[in-house]
């Protein structure tokens, strides 16, 4: 599927496992056919963050890509997420991803570029030249913050576009207005289009209203309808219903999106289990599952998103 200019919802999925630390391909298999049949998803994201992809090795980060493809089969997109440090990794991961049937690849940054990748432009266009040869697919490239270390400054974000031809997206995450204003304006005067996926969870309505295409984020995986609704309430200049639908999504926001921030798409899992649409909510080690006390205060905000009923309170 040619993802090129295409927005809407794209969820970052998450990786169920069994009670023994396997992949759950049952459940891996529902939970992505449950997204691909929301409306308003164009595209399945797997191997994420939200996917716990630093404990999964490589075979069976190829096998979830695999298995997204045949879930989605051609009406819908399938992007793999690269996370790897070392470049040659993520070449080979690249690979993988195009051999499994993945349209395109979210290409994150390696930790290492915190260093100080910014003021050494060179070695951030090698690895994109690396892996964009060894993938031969589409890319989505992951800016994060720049007070991180992880994020592109405008003029680089430019020149990654501009001598990148195969990065037809950014998952923009920059968590600051100003930043993700800057990137829209380079978007906007890179010649081609390129869409602009907020990943600023703490303010997507605030972002959409600024500008992009759509909404590429791990909370999809849970209320991937609610941001169908107020990406397409934006689309159509319907701020009443953006507000409404933002207001449903809030108190997921605020249960997911806090300290320690190391559990959000634990956090997630567990929405999903008190849903019915995942039957082990456990992460893999270290990672801890998320205690009785936590558990109900998620159910209170899929109770006031409307993803639960009332009566689910007093289970």
């Amino acid at each position: 599927m040619d993802l090129t200019g295409i927005g809407g919802i794209w969820p970052a999925s998450l990786t169920p496992f069994d009670r023994d630390g396997a992949i759950d391909e049952a459940a891996l298999r529902a939970h992505l056919r449950h997204l691909a049949g929301t409306p308003g998803v164009r595209a399945l994201v797997v191997n994420g963050h939200a996917g716990e992809t630093s404990s999964l090795d490589r075979a069976e980060r190829k096998r979830v890509v695999e298995v997204a493809r045949e879930v989605a089969g051609d009406a819908t997109g399938v992007v793999a997420g690269i996370v790897a440090e070392d470049p040659r990794a993520a070449c080979d991961l690249a690979r993988d991803a195009r051999e499994a049937g993945a349209d395109a690849i979210l290409l994150f940054p390696p930790l290492f570029f915190a260093g100080g990748a910014e003021v050494r432009p060179e070695m951030v266009l090698r690895f994109f030249h690396a892996v964009a040869e060894a993938a031969a697919l589409p890319i989505v490239l992951f800016q994060l913050s720049r007070p991180s270390g992880l994020g592109y400054a405008p003029e680089l974000l430019a020149r990654l576009l501009r001598e990148v031809p195969s990065i037809i997206a950014v998952k923009e995450g920059s968590d600051l207005v100003a930043s993700y204003e800057d990137n829209l304006e380079v978007l906007k005067a890179c010649g081609r289009k390129v869409s602009m996926l907020t990943s600023n969870n703490t303010w997507l309505l605030a972002s959409l209203s600024l500008g992009g295409d759509g909404i590429l984020s791990g909370i999809g995986s849970v209320a991937s309808g609610i941001l169908a609704e107020m990406h397409e309430a934006i689309a159509r200049g319907d701020l009443a219903a953006a507000r409404r639908a933002n207001d449903r999504l809030r108190p997921l926001v605020r249960v997911f999106y806090r300290r320690p921030s190391l559990d959000m798409h634990n956090r997630m899992k567990t929405a999903l289990n008190l849903m019915g649409l995942m039957p082990n909510p456990a992460p893999r080690a270290p990672l801890l599952p998320i205690e009785v006390g936590e558990r109900e205060e998620i159910r209170r905000a899929l109770v006031a998103a409307g993803l639960l009923p009332a009566t689910e309170m007093a289970a």
